[in-house]
């Protein structure tokens, strides 16, 4: 059997304890994360306890309106589905977007319950609109707003708006025109119901509008 020098000279030895590079330092590192963690853990600043906080904020249930005559009255409290993806129209009250007003986006979601974040009312855009002021019934082609209510970090009512593309205002992902919740009404938050067959369009214009009928949703301005 051959020994090293050190073996010989009674020289220190390796074994699996033995400590090197920068151990000190990854000590203090592992118990800063420790000290970290721990306290956001109690303070509920977690991303994992955040995340829940805002799902249960946003998922509120909440309750639509029922039609005793079958049609659309304003005031209702009412859901949009898509036919093409069956996903409803929803507010994200976390994803803010740069306006003149504080906005929030309008996204889809496959979620079909009623709650806060899907959940909206429609609001008569003017009362002198060439309809009878005193029918609070929903016609084809009669301005309107769709407006959410407050909730989470949504303190104003929001109405749904959008505009013209820009080098500013395009959505994230397809960078088509954005749909966002203003918080304040304008000319960029009217919006008109239309017949889904425009065969028939111009014969339908001015008609009640049917309650859970197909519909097209137009934006005025753009």
């Amino acid at each position: 059997m051959q020994f090293t020098p050190q073996q010989l000279t009674g020289g220190p030895k390796f074994h699996h304890a033995t400590r090197i590079g920068n151990w000190s330092e990854d000590m203090e590192l592992e118990e800063i994360r420790l000290k970290d963690y721990l306290k956001k853990k109690e303070t509920g600043s977690l991303m994992v306890t955040a995340k829940q906080r805002q799902l249960e904020s946003s998922l509120q249930a909440d309750e639509l309106s029922t039609s005793p005559d079958g049609l659309l009255h304003f005031g209702m409290k009412v859901m949009l589905v898509s036919h093409q993806t069956k996903s409803v129209l929803s507010c994200n009250p976390y994803d803010a977007v740069p306006k003149s007003h504080d906005a929030y986006i309008l996204t889809t979601s496959p979620i079909g319950s009623p709650c806060v974040r899907n959940v909206f009312e429609l609001v008569r855009a003017n009362n002198n609109d060439g309809f009878d002021g005193e029918d609070d019934v929903v016609h084809y082609s009669q301005n309107f707003r769709l407006m959410i209510r407050p909730f989470s970090k949504i303190e104003k009512p929001g109405f749904m708006h959008s505009e013209l593309v820009t080098a500013l205002a395009a959505s994230k992902f397809s960078r088509h025109q954005e749909v966002t919740a203003l918080t304040a009404p304008s000319g960029e938050t009217l919006w008109q119901l239309l017949y889904p067959d425009n065969t028939s369009r111009f014969e339908m214009d001015g008609e009640p509008v049917p309650a859970g009928s197909p519909l097209v949703i137009r934006h005025i301005q753009t």
